[in-house]
């Protein structure tokens, strides 16, 4: 008993109070895609920018309000905080039509990550809605229709502060055949929805 009172947290962290995800999954889309850690002005003009900055301080999800199911609204911002990140020409591709865990693997490659919203839970987060970077699959998976097959390894900006409630420590993931890293996955084994429209595969041209 004592050891889960200890496991809780009583001090907010970045995440709890606040919708960020959708901006911090486009910056883990820049560094899995650059292998640059992007600098502290340059994130402060990126999201400088935005529209409607103040939607972002809601705390159930970062793209209620006006960004939400507008595509055209998220991928121009997805456009501008990728500029004023590096100079890279980045194309961003809405994937339309059902979304599944298959068709999200065969999305990701050496020059390209998928940017996606879901509902429900991951490996280490129960019960949100969220945005995050998927930066790899299992290389079995990614050739298979089943969707009971597949694990897709994400970037998430909130897995960190759930390590202290989870009692399952933090970690990241090395991907050697992309270079990459995750600290978090999506599969079947783990109950959730990806939100119809509401995933981009950025794709770093060259």
């Amino acid at each position: 008993m004592e050891k889960a009172a200890q496991a809780k947290r009583r001090i907010s962290a970045q995440g709890d109070l606040d919708g960020a995800c959708f901006l911090y999954s486009i910056v883990n889309a820049f560094v899995a895609l650059t292998h640059r850690e992007p600098g502290f002005d340059a994130v402060c003009r990126a999201f400088g920018q935005v529209d409607f900055p103040a939607d972002f301080l809601n705390g159930e999800v970062g793209t209620t309000g006006r960004y939400d199911g507008d595509y055209a609204l998220q991928a121009d911002n997805m456009r501008r905080i990728l500029a004023a990140l590096g100079a890279e020409p980045f194309e961003i591709k809405r994937l339309e039509g059902p979304l599944s865990l298959p068709l999200l693997a065969a999305s990701i490659h050496a020059q390209s990550v998928v940017v996606v919203r879901y509902k429900g839970d991951s490996q280490h987060a129960q019960g949100v809605d969220h945005w995050v970077c998927a930066v790899g699959a299992d290389s079995s998976a990614a050739n298979s229709a089943d969707s009971s097959a597949v694990t897709l390894h994400v970037a998430c900006s909130i897995r960190l502060h759930k390590a202290c409630g989870d009692g399952a420590g933090y970690a990241e993931r090395h991907h050697r055949e992309l270079d990459r890293w995750s600290n978090d996955a999506l599969s079947q084994e783990y109950p959730h929805t990806l939100v119809p429209g509401e995933a981009f595969q950025i794709v770093l041209p060259g």
